[in-house]
């Protein structure tokens, strides 16, 4: 397994753990997925490349990225319930958990922020960015 598909499946796996009440679904990349009218998530990886930190060497790299984790609410229920899903994405990403088991562990490297909402018909859409690197 690629030291990318490492990192995206760590990730992917503490979005997936995510408990809400009700429970939404959750779109993932380059899967179908058709949106529900009562609101869902939508999860990307927004890696952002790897910096050589030591010359002369072979590794590790400095890796960084984006987790993306979108809520979409319905239109027209006020801001509030969209930001207090978002909430608990962010919640659910706290500052310095290590996620990954084997030589490549991704930390979340600050407080995952809460984005401006947009509205993006017909949903309410907060988009949640958590911020990650790893050494690898």
């Amino acid at each position: 397994m690629s030291i990318e598909s490492q990192i995206e499946t760590a990730l992917f796996a503490r979005a997936a753990a995510l408990v809400l009440s009700p429970a939404w679904p959750i779109a993932w990349p380059n899967n179908t997925f058709t949106p529900v009218v009562t609101g869902y998530l939508a999860v990307n990886h927004l890696p952002n490349g790897a910096r050589r930190v030591f010359i002369g060497s072979a590794g590790p790299h400095h890796r960084l990225g984006l987790l993306q984790v979108s809520v979409f609410a319905p239109l027209n229920k006020g801001a509030s319930p969209a930001t207090e899903i978002a909430g608990k994405v962010a919640e659910h990403f706290p500052c310095d958990i290590r996620l990954g088991s084997g030589p490549v562990a991704v930390r979340v490297t600050q407080a995952p922020e809460i984005m401006a909402a947009m509205r993006n018909d017909p949903f309410w859409h907060v988009p949640v960015r958590i911020s990650y690197e790893c050494w690898a």
